[in-house]
């Protein structure tokens, strides 16, 4: 996993953003979630000119103005709740704690090395399955009910419905593909794991999903001095979902113990025990 540098970088834009850098083992907690302590607000001292006074007039009129298409906004939803506005963003019972936050990639090349790197071990390979291995979710009713898809409840006395967000399935595939790379693809497809067609299964899910998230953050170019050629620069900021919270989310809501896969609920608050899917 990554920390954050103490806030107050700033791109040429103005805009400030923060910068992944590699843990050191110490911040890694025993719950397998990483965490990091708040960075401290830094002061930026002799950067920029003060604003003038017409500016701050400019500024407040350009607030007025979104603060009424804002409001529009607001109400043309409570007025129309199954509009097609509502239906722009598919609905996930995570979405409380979305949160945007501006990220520098580290390139994991040359002498820039991330711990995530490297032929399998017990360390890299215990930070791998740190990241996703409490990716089964239990959700409440109430959590469920606006989800495009149905899913099954869980038979057990806590009640509930069993998910899982897409992210972790995808970190687990990306996971499976760097051990195959490392230790072989098992091409007999014996192995339920290591068996191509899991790992073709797996390279197509984030063919999927690279396409659908479409990050269209540019990619620069730079050389290091008028006399080299130009490269690609990794290091650019791009915006981000706050990982974190969502691993957060997941592991409050996680499924401690093995789930009953046989046993058919069929008086679940949604009606949805019996549901069966045929692709």
């Amino acid at each position: 996993m990554f920390r954050r540098q103490a806030a107050g970088s700033r791109g040429h834009d103005g805009l400030e953003y923060v910068r992944l850098e590699n843990l050191d083992s110490s911040s890694i907690t025993t719950t397998g979630i990483h965490r990091a302590p708040d960075a401290e607000e830094q002061p930026i001292v002799g950067q920029y000119e003060p604003m003038r006074r017409p500016r701050i007039i400019v500024l407040k009129r350009i607030v007025f103005v979104l603060s009424l298409v804002l409001n529009f906004v607001s109400a043309w939803k409570w007025l129309f709740p199954g509009s097609l506005y509502d239906r722009i963003l598919t609905y996930s019972p995570a979405l409380p704690v979305i949160e945007n936050e501006r990220v520098v990639f580290s390139s994991a090349f040359g002498i820039e090395r991330s711990p995530f790197q490297g032929e399998p071990s017990e360390a890299n390979n215990e930070l791998w399955t740190g990241l996703y291995d409490f990716g089964i979710t239990r959700i409440s009713a109430e959590e469920a009910r606006p989800m495009d898809n149905k899913t099954l409840p869980l038979p057990d006395n806590k009640g509930g419905y069993v998910v899982q967000l897409s992210v972790f399935h995808q970190l687990h595939c990306l996971n499976m593909i760097r051990k195959g790379i490392y230790n072989g693809v098992d091409m007999s497809n014996v192995d339920e794991l290591m068996g191509i067609e899991h790992i073709d299964h797996c390279i197509d899910m984030l063919r999927q999903s690279i396409m659908c998230h479409s990050d269209i953050t540019p990619t620069t170019f730079a050389r290091q001095s008028l006399k080299d050629s130009m490269k690609v620069v990794a290091e650019v900021v791009h915006t981000c979902r706050k990982f974190s919270n969502i691993q957060q989310w997941a592991w409050n809501r996680r499924i401690k113990s093995a789930i009953d896969k046989e046993t058919v609920v069929t008086n679940d608050p949604l009606g949805w025990g019996t549901y069966t899917y045929s692709p």
